[in-house]
């Protein structure tokens, strides 16, 4: 009898958590907005941009400096209200900053973030040359389009309507466009960061890329969710390596130094790291909550009991489980170089990606303790180039409350959703300047857009253009 009134009372808690959850109030706007088409003119600026061949290599000499120096004077010709009212400070060819002064002194200035430089591309595999910034079908082509030449010019293009308007923000605004974020941001964000500390500026909130409006991404739900990273992943690359006796491949001894790394390996993909149920994702899957089916709102509005359930959830997809856990994936393995020699050295290079709440250093431990092998050396390949996670933003500041409203009032038919963001930007290196940094570039894209990123045909459709400068332009209004 006891059993089933502890059962009946708990059914009872189960169930009032899932309907008051269930029955918040939505946030989206009632208001009616019309977005403002995109000019020709807008269109043509941004062709012109995408035909820099702004690519950065590691290797900072085999970058062509002549094209990182044309952005300057892109930025003076074609945006002359941005380059005339707004204070601009050129620290060097990675590294531009925007100061729009606000009415307001006393209140603390907002930052938002893009970079110029693009990947290198590769020469086959494109239908279409990768920088040509051709408009085809609705759609802007060439390499930087997705991956940010599109939000650094929106940002640009809503600026230059506001102050054509006579618009002025109520707070300082300030532009940061680096130049070298695809290869770790020294000469460009770190530069900006320094000169930002020199004058004593902090920020209320920075906005940088990293997440976008998923499109048919989550079986949980069919409407598009506008994901803004509140959090993003450590950094850090692993080189496992082992040495051996070189020889002829037909009298190997028990172990060859390629065999030790391959075991190695084996080790690590045996032994993944723990799942944990971030802050992060604990406040996505309430997100969620009103836009899946009651069951599993019943789930995500009762984590303190079903937490295992939703773990063993997540693990099951590569997407899902990046969320929930440290990342580890050997992607560089190398060893003899000819079939019948024994190597003398063989290595292998882990990527890794830290939750929140770890740290890189936490990690290398683990997986020196997972491998537990005297004989195979496990050190970060660069440890200046590792980083720990960035710690989660406010999802109730003023800044998160002005993006949503904003998303809100310009896509309503999205979800906004806190996120964890996988990847790396260059908003890391501003975690000692602002308490809250947000990542959002208002792009509605599938699985096949996202592997545009990086990858052959990068191209954005003129909506997805016109709604980023839609979402910048009211976005600036509120601040």
């Amino acid at each position: 009898m006891i059993l089933l009134i502890l059962l009946i009372l708990l059914t009872g808690v189960l169930v009032f958590n899932t309907i008051a959850y269930r029955d918040a109030p939505s946030s989206n706007s009632k208001e009616t907005f019309t977005p403002s088409p995109v000019s020709k003119e807008a269109i043509n600026r941004f062709s012109q941009f995408i035909q820099l061949k702004t690519v950065t290599y590691n290797d900072y000499s085999q970058i062509d400096m002549e094209e990182h120096r044309k952005v300057e004077g892109f930025f003076k010709e074609n945006f002359s209200l941005c380059s005339k009212t707004l204070n601009l400070t050129k620290l060097n060819d990675f590294a531009y900053i925007f100061r729009w002064e606000g009415r307001d002194s006393s209140k603390k200035p907002v930052l938002f973030m893009a970079h110029f430089d693009v990947v290198p591309v590769q020469d086959e595999g494109w239908d279409f040359s990768p920088f040509s910034g051709e408009e085809i079908n609705g759609h802007i082509l060439g390499r930087g389009t997705l991956d940010t030449k599109n939000s650094l010019l929106g940002i640009l293009e809503s600026a230059e309507k506001l102050i054509e308007e006579g618009f002025t923000p109520e707070s300082t605004i300030y532009f940061a466009f680096g130049g070298d974020e695809e290869v770790m941001g020294l000469q460009g964000a770190v530069k900006i960061v320094e000169h930002f500390k020199d004058q004593d500026i902090n920020f209320d909130w920075i906005l940088d890329e990293g997440a976008i409006i998923a499109e048919n991404m989550l079986t949980m739900t069919d409407k598009p969710l506008a994901l803004i990273g509140i959090s993003e992943k450590g950094f850090a690359n692993v080189r496992l390596v082992a040495h051996g006796e070189p020889g002829h491949a037909s009298m190997p001894p028990e172990h060859t130094a390629a065999g030790l790394i391959a075991r190695a390996v084996y080790r690590l993909e045996n032994n993944p790291f723990p799942v944990k149920l971030t802050k992060t994702v604990r406040e996505f899957l309430k997100s969620l909550i009103p836009h899946v089916s009651f069951s599993l709102a019943l789930v995500f509005s009762n984590l303190w009991l079903f937490s295992p359930v939703v773990k063993l959830l997540f693990k099951k997809s590569p997407k899902t489980a990046a969320m929930v856990r440290t990342t580890q994936a050997a992607t560089i393995l190398s060893g003899s170089k000819k079939d019948n020699i024994l190597p003398d050295k063989a290595e292998a290079i882990v990527n890794v990606r830290i939750i929140p709440g770890e740290t890189k250093s936490g990690v290398l431990k683990r997986m020196q303790s997972v491998i537990k092998d005297s004989s195979v050396t496990v050190d970060f390949m660069n440890e200046n180039d590792a980083s720990n996670p960035v710690s989660e933003s406010s999802s109730i500041s003023d800044g998160y409350l002005k993006l949503k409203s904003t998303i809100n009032k310009v896509y309503p038919e999205g979800i906004v959703s806190p996120f964890l963001v996988t990847a790396t930007t260059d908003s890391r290196h501003y975690k000692d300047i602002t308490d809250n940094i947000y990542r959002f570039v208002p792009m509605v894209l599938t699985s096949a857009d996202l592997k545009k990123i990086h990858g052959f045909n990068e191209s954005i459709s003129i909506e997805n253009y016109t709604l980023i400068i839609n979402f910048f332009t009211e976005l600036m209004k509120t601040i």
